[in-house]
């Protein structure tokens, strides 16, 4: 069973107008398909997605940030699971990283990541 929109009582779902109230429940039901219609009426707006690759290059950045090894480790687990597919664009940017990942091991100062520079 339905409700009236109007006076909120029970009608059934077949009926044309409520027999209490006298409200178009056709007419109603018409309005309410419209509305369903249009694009953009009646839903929610969606979230912007973040590709899985950008997520992938910047958590890869941030460890090899703070701990080089580990960041680079990861970065060798990306390049060999980007190998499995074709894109390329993440796999050169997975080799900047190793590279940025190998300086600051080569640098004492930042050997044990940029936070020791803060200390």
């Amino acid at each position: 069973m339905a409700q009236c929109p109007a006076c909120k009582e029970p009608v059934s779902q077949f009926a044309a107008g409520c027999a209490v109230c006298g409200f178009d429940l056709e007419g109603h039901r018409r309005q309410r398909a419209e509305r369903r219609q249009v694009p953009g009426m009646g839903r929610r707006p969606r979230l912007p997605t973040v590709p899985e690759d950008v997520v992938t290059f910047v958590l890869i950045a941030i460890a090899i940030l703070a701990l080089p090894i580990l960041g680079l480790v990861l970065a060798g687990l990306a390049i060999h699971r980007q190998r499995m597919s074709t894109q390329g664009p993440l796999r050169i940017a997975l080799y900047a990283l190793v590279l940025v990942g190998l300086l600051f091991l080569l640098s004492p100062t930042t050997r044990y990541g940029v936070l020791t520079l803060l200390s």
